[in-house]
């Protein structure tokens, strides 16, 4: 037994704030024990014992004891003080039974003395040692701990000690040797994170190697490393290994294929971060290393029983019982040839129940599975605890979301007993994401989803599963069922509630291609997924409507006053009482990282002192205030409650009292308001950390946008996020009833989001179908409902008709394919027809080619054929589109009303054709078109082309016709649909629609009763058919805006720096889309530079927004600006993307102006620069009185106007720059002849060309000057520059290097009169860099005063008489000239 006495500590630092809370822990060969913690004192006396069991085992000469003194914290890692480190060796050689230790000097991380004197006692106690020294065993070989016992030698605990031998243990030589450790890095698992490229660092007594990178979670690394050191071999022994993916480890002399268990050192409370296998071997000279047994299936390893134990960890046996009752929403995951056959012959077939599921659960490489239920989508296992087989989905419980560390565990001080608790979970559903559920015979594109590799993109069911765990014991069963009391213990928590949910569609803008035609679609679960037959029908998708071009680079979808709105009713479990306490703490933090943002911003703008502290008064009194108003929910009464609800309500209890205690102990305290920033950052971590529900059973919210058919970007959303509240406002989601901006991304996106699928505007609102009525005080607009279908006709012989109709339905949905008929049409429970069918058009789906542009070019293709060596003539279809398709001649095509023809017709020039504009090719059947097209005239060539152009530009904008009967006209049976008719039209098509209005009259929350099918599926139809007709029979939901109201809109682009290269020249040419809601402009280019300065004013006129304007103001839509790279060859590369909120004036008599602030420009998630950007968004009035327009430079550029652009001052740069060291290799070249550029504020000086880099380093000038507008305030100020350029034959300049500094650090003031601040000023690019000469001045010298010239005006100035103006000269004696 090792006793350690810990006595006393003194001269323990004070914090920032108060006195700490000393706490001391005691560290044996990875066992630690830990004192109580002394509140608010620096001299603490603790007089604790901590005992050590030592199992048997001699004490090893080897051994120490790591003493570390921390600052105790109720919540969150303790603050680590001072360590210090005591050998053992008297100890284990006999010398004393008592090792005294008395004001031992503690270290920081730095191995620095911190001043603290720290004083404890060892005792070695009887029972170690045999008599006379006999050393006693419990097997395996000496110094090879990792070597298992043999079954019924001494390693068995039931057997007594036995004695091995008489000889003492050998003394350690007292001079260096010469050792090799081999480490064997074999495997890692588990490890976290998506798309990782794992790399293993390995280091040892200062030496370092890594491994080749690996991809994905589970590498193989199989690589040896070979360490030869020289040095005592008590040294050595107290030396660690440091394995940087990250495990820290004490040195063993021999440890065989162990699991190390991987951890963030600077985050111990982060849990645990995969394993990795590994041996590591030390061997001196002369030794005979042991050889590795590998096991024959090391695939199913069990991780924890070879687990090596990391330092500072102490295992204990944990029994964790995993009851699995059911699933249910399983996708279909089975081809189903039979099924098929069965369809073929008139059989029925049912594809929701073709999967076949099990579960697999694995921890820490055990792996157990369930049985297997087949064909059946909802199957109940009733399990306990728990190829090439198709994964369905899968999903984690992190166990540092569902237990917390306490005293039941560790053993910690009273009072964190109640905080502390075991890993435990539900009953409670968990649900599974990944790719969509649609099946296809084909592979699965996103199959990586359903591991768990990336954010799923769709709802694939969901597991009932109940978790708890027990200290001690084992399982005498791997699986068991569970008995029929658990099972009805479980069935209250599958109660169900009804939830509707409602989301308006606002505007979709920033498409990047016009295509197919687009809809939306909303789910929650399986609910509202258009092509899944297993639940009711429901209005989930908007009508389909066709891109428009927002006249300068992208699309939008015109729904102006009528925004199509989807509405779905679900059922869940009531699990309000979890996310009613998330929302709440979300309202905390984000009120509190508001603040944050304020304070960050005032410090970055160098605000006064009084102003700070204004600012900071304000976040903690908002901070006191909340964590004192907003409590969580009380859990009395409460359905749905488990353990791990009530364990999680203390620890959010005591985290929330702990938070506002600190706060108001800051609130008196604080004297330095920079030095609290790191508490409040920790404040908002926590919280965020608290916020996390594990038990959230209901679905996230997907949204998926479809062209046609085809699912091409989604976005998922938390329910808690928009479900409604009765317990607070503040319990209320965060966008409940309010409009959010939402980007959308591409399932499996490689480019991480560098492109934007389409930018959406959706006010959204979920709660229980009994609040229904509360949506009515969130809703805007005036809900409509309709019943529609489409009347179908075909031209045959010149002649309307339905004769001619090719896969389609005289009346049928907006696709065609679904057949309907009027009379089959009921409107749902609760509703009654208003009115008979009317005609009325779908504007969104005519798709004018010219619709957004103020400049169009109309073009037709001149078709001519002949027989081959023949003369041309006109073709069978003599005018075309590009497609072949028949088209109008142009003497039949008329200018449109509104534009005005810029010139005749003229035929293409830029392109492959010959000098009349013929391009020539060879039909080719069954189509009879040409493939490929050429210039040159072949005799084999019968077909030729001429493409016609004709451009056009807009004068006025035109009025919306009448539709006359409503007609939509095309060429093709497609999308592509126009309002007038065409010559070469074949099939049309109009929209018929009817008005429903809810029976009672209840308001806006009448739409939530529209639930099932509008059309009366027939008896005899096929259930494919039923299925079908899902998504065409349900009823279009719209929102109207009675007025629309016009703003006006600046955007003042000034700056950015910092931005990424794009170009070879380490340079880029930047300019920015500017986009908001539907319109969007572009700035100008900048060449070579990554610090642009624009200083550009893009203003838009006459924007039109529906809704109430004082809704805009507290929430308006952001401003988007897209950087991209300028490039003479290929496309525009992208750099990144930031939003800019607008200030939004409502009253033009307002004279507050915006402020320029820096916005980060982020790109695949990583920082990309930053933009120094303000808007602000007028409400125009009739007056229409806006501000002057800003200072024009150029014909069509503007300005940033004075007020809002920063004050700029002429600004003297020197620098000294002495010459260029240790220059590496460039393109496989040498850098022979380089030179430095300095770029700053876009002005450019350049040094001279060093010729010979190895004869000589330095520059042959070292002074560079310039002079340059740069703004006053430091936080405006752009970066400097610096650019290395290798001079190479042949007139190559590439850039091999490059570095950015901020100016900040080295301005000086020149009329500065205190001569220390100007030292400390000039001075201070010397001392940036260590290592630098520091060059000292004397302090009588003025630093910015230049000694003053003498040349050959002074030598004038002396000789005529005017001694005023020729300086110095005549004090040093020079000569005059005789002016005659």
């Amino acid at each position: 037994m090792l006793r350690v006495v810990v006595e006393s500590a003194k001269g323990i630092p004070k914090k920032k704030l108060g006195n700490p809370d000393p706490i001391a822990a005691v560290v044996f060969k990875g066992e630690k024990k830990k004192t109580k913690a002394i509140d608010s004192e620096l001299n603490p006396v603790w007089n604790e014992v901590l005992e050590f069991d030592l199992k048997g085992s001699p004490l090893d000469a080897s051994s120490f004891l790591d003493v570390i003194v921390k600052d105790y914290e109720t919540i969150g890692k303790d603050k680590f003080i001072g360590s210090a480190k005591i050998s053992l060796l008297d100890l284990a050689h006999g010398h004393t039974k008592s090792l005294p230790a008395k004001n031992l000097s503690l270290v920081n991380e730095k191995k620095q003395d911190i001043g603290v004197s720290f004083s404890m006692a060892t005792h070695l106690c009887g029972g170690e040692e045999g008599e006379d020294g006999e050393e006693v065993s419990l097997g395996g070989q000496v110094g090879t701990p990792g070597v298992p016992p043999t079954p019924g030698q001494p390693g068995n605990p039931n057997q007594r000690p036995v004695r091995t031998s008489r000889k003492r243990h050998r003394a350690l030589a007292n001079k260096p040797q010469d050792f090799q450790i081999r480490v064997r890095v074999i495997e890692g698992r588990q490890l976290p994170g998506n798309n990782i490229k794992p790399v293993v660092k390995v280091n040892v007594c200062g030496q370092t190697h890594r491994t080749r990178i690996r991809r994905g979670n589970n590498p193989f690394f199989d690589e040896m490393f070979f360490f030869n050191v020289n040095m005592l071999p008590s040294e050595l022994l107290d030396d660690y290994i440091s394995i940087r993916i990250q495990c820290v480890h004490e040195f063993a002399h021999a440890i065989m294929r162990k699991w190390l268990l991987l951890s963030d050192p600077d985050d111990s409370s982060s849990g645990a971060k995969g394993y990795l296998k590994v041996s590591l071997v030390i061997v001196g000279t002369g030794d005979e290393p042991p050889t590795e047994k590998r096991e024959r299936n090391e695939e199913q390893d069990d991780i924890e029983s070879n687990l090596l134990v990391p330092a500072g960890v102490t295992l204990r046996l944990v029994t964790l019982n995993l009851k699995v009752y059911r699933a249910e929403d399983m996708p279909q995951m089975d081809d189903a040839f039979v099924q098929t056959v069965k369809q073929v012959f008139g059989g029925e077939g049912n594809k929701k129940n073709l999967v076949d599921p099990f579960l697999e659960v694995s921890f820490a490489g055990k792996k157990l599975c369930t049985k297997i239920i087949e064909k059946n989508a909802n199957p109940e296992w009733n399990q306990d605890r728990l190829t090439r087989n198709d994964v369905i989905g899968t999903t984690f419980l992190n166990l540092t979301k569902i237990a917390s560390s306490g005293g039941e565990i560790e053993g910690m001080v009273s009072g964190e007993e109640e905080v502390g608790f075991l890993p435990a979970f539900g009953p409670c559903y968990l649900n599974l994401y990944g790719s969509p559920r649609e099946f296809t015979g084909l592979p699965d594109p996103y199959e990586e989803l359903n591991f768990g590799k990336g954010e799923g993109v769709a709802y694939r069911g969901r597991v009932l599963i109940e978790l708890s765990t027990q200290l001690e014991g084992k399982a005498d069963r791997k699986l068991d069922n569970i008995s029929s009391d658990d099972i009805l213990v479980a069935q209250k928590y599958q109660r169900r509630r009804k939830f509707s949910l409602c989301a308006v569609f606002h505007s979709s803008c920033m498409l990047q291609e016009p295509g197919e035609p687009i809809q939306f679609e909303v789910s929650i679960g399986n609910y509202g997924n258009k092509l899944d037959s297993t639940c009711m029908p429901l209005a989930s998708t908007t009508q389909y409507s066709c891109a428009v071009f927002d006249g300068n680079h992208y699309y939008y979808l015109p729904w102006a006053d009528t925004k199509p709105v989807v509405i779905l009713t679900s059922f869940w479990e009531d699990i309000s009482h979890r996310l009613d306490s998330v929302n709440i703490i979300l309202y905390i933090a984000d009120r509190l990282e508001s603040n944050l943002t304020s304070l960050r911003t005032a410090i970055l703008a160098k605000a006064s002192e009084a102003r700070l502290a204004e600012i900071w008064l304000k976040l903690i009194n908002h901070m006191i205030e909340d964590l004192s108003n907003f409590q969580v929910p009380e859990l009395e009464g409460r359905p749905n409650l488990t353990a791990l609800d009530v364990q999680i309500k203390k620890l959010r209890d005591s985290a929330v009292a702990s938070i506002r205690e600190m706060a108001k102990r800051l609130k008196e305290e604080a004297t330095d308001v920079i030095a609290t920033l790191t508490d409040i950052e920790d404040w908002l971590e926590r919280l965020k950390q608290l916020a996390e529900e594990p038990q959230n059973s209901i679905p996230d919210v997907v949204i998926w946008m479809l062209r046609g058919e085809r699912r091409v970007a989604y976005a998922r959303l938390p329910a808690n996020q928009i479900l409604y509240s009765t317990y607070s406002e503040q319990a209320c989601g965060k966008y409940c009833g309010r409009t959010q901006t939402i980007f959308m991304q591409y399932p499996m996106d490689k480019n991480k989001g560098v492109k934007i699928p389409v930018q959406l505007r959706v006010n959204m609102w979920l709660g229980l179908s009994a609040h229904e009525k509360k949506f009515n005080s969130f809703s805007e607009g005036t809900f409509s409902v309709f019943a529609e279908m489409y009347e179908n006709q075909a031209q045959v012989f010149g002649k309307w008709g339905t004769t001619g109709l090719v896969c389609r339905h005289k009346f049928s949905d907006v696709t065609g394919k679904v057949k309907l008929k009027q009379e089959r049409f009921m409107p749902p429970r609760a509703w009654e027809w208003e009115g008979e069918w009317f005609v009325d058009p779908e504007r969104g789906l005519l798709t004018e080619a010219d619709a957004g542009h103020t400049e169009f070019t109309d073009e037709v293709f001149q078709n001519e054929t002949r027989f081959i060596g023949g003369e041309w003539k006109p073709a069978a279809e003599p005018f075309t589109d590009v497609n072949g398709q028949k088209s109008q001649s142009p003497g039949e095509i008329e200018c449109p009303a509104g534009w005005k023809w810029e010139d005749d017709w003229t035929f293409d020039s830029n392109r492959a054709v010959d000098e009349k504009g013929w391009e020539y090719g060879v039909t080719i059947p069954p189509d009879d078109k040409p493939k490929s097209w050429g210039a040159a005239e072949k005799m084999y060539h019968i077909h030729r082309r001429k493409r016609l152009l004709r451009p056009r530009r807009k004068i006025a904008d035109t009025k919306r016709r009448d539709p006359g009967e409503g007609w939509e006209f095309s060429s093709l049976i497609g999308w592509k649909f126009h309002r007038k008719e065409r010559s070469s039209d074949t099939f049309r098509r109009r929209r018929w629609r009817r008005k429903m209005a809810p029976s009672d009259g209840i308001g806006a929350s009448a739409i939530f009763k529209l639930e099932g099918a509008l059309v009366n599926v027939d008896e005899k139809a096929s259930k494919k058919d039923a299925a079908r007709l899902f998504g065409a029979n349900t009823p279009t939901v719209s929102c109207s805006f009675d007025r629309s109201y016009m703003y006006h809109l600046r955007v003042y682009v000034y700056q950015a720096r910092n931005l990424i290269a794009m170009d070879r020249d380490s340079f880029s040419d930047p300019y920015a889309h500017v986009s908001f809601l539907h319109v969007s402009k572009t700035t100008e280019v900048i060449r070579a530079t990554l610090n642009p300065t624009w200083d550009q004013t893009l203003i838009f006129n006459d924007i039109e927004i529906y809704g109430d304007p004082q809704t805009i103001a507290h929430n308006p839509p952001n401003v988007v600006l897209e950087l991209y790279d300028s490039d003479q060859v290929g496309k525009d590369e992208a750099m990144g993307r930031c939003t800019c909120p607008p200030v939004v004036k409502l009253n033009l008599g307002t004279v507050v102006s915006p402020k320029l602030l820096w916005f980060p420009v982020t790109k695949k998630g990583r920082s990309a620069g930053e933009m120094l950007v303000a808007a602000e968004l007028f409400l125009k009035d009739k007056v229409n009185d806006l501000p002057l327009v800003p200072p024009r430079r150029g014909a069509t550029l503007y300005m940033v106007p004075q007020g809002i652009r920063p004050v700029v001052q002429l600004t003297a740069i020197e620098i000294l720059a002495w010459g260029l060291r240790n220059m590496k290799t460039y393109q496989l070249a040498t850098v022979t002849s380089p030179s430095l550029m300095v770029e700053c504020g876009g002005e450019v000086v350049q040094t001279a060309v060093i010729k010979n880099i190895k004869k000589n380093p330095n520059f042959p000038g070292s002074v560079l000057f310039f002079k340059v507008l740069l703004p006053k305030e430091e936080m405006y100020t752009p970066p400097i520059v610096l650019k290395v350029i290798d001079h190479r034959p042949f007139g190559r300049k590439p850039i091999v290097g490059q570095c950015t500094l901020s100016l900040e650090e080295f301005r000086c003031d020149p009329y500065i009169t205190n001569a220390e601040v100007a030292m400390s000023s000039k001075v201070a690019m010397m001392a940036a860099t260590q290592g630098d000469i520091i060059i000292n001045m004397e302090d009588s010298l003025p630093v910015l005063q230049e000694e003053e010239a003498v040349d050959w005006w002074s030598k004038f100035y002396a000789s005529v008489g005017e001694h005023e103006k020729c300086g110095p000269y005549l004090k040093k004696g020079y000569d005059t000239l005789k002016v005659q």
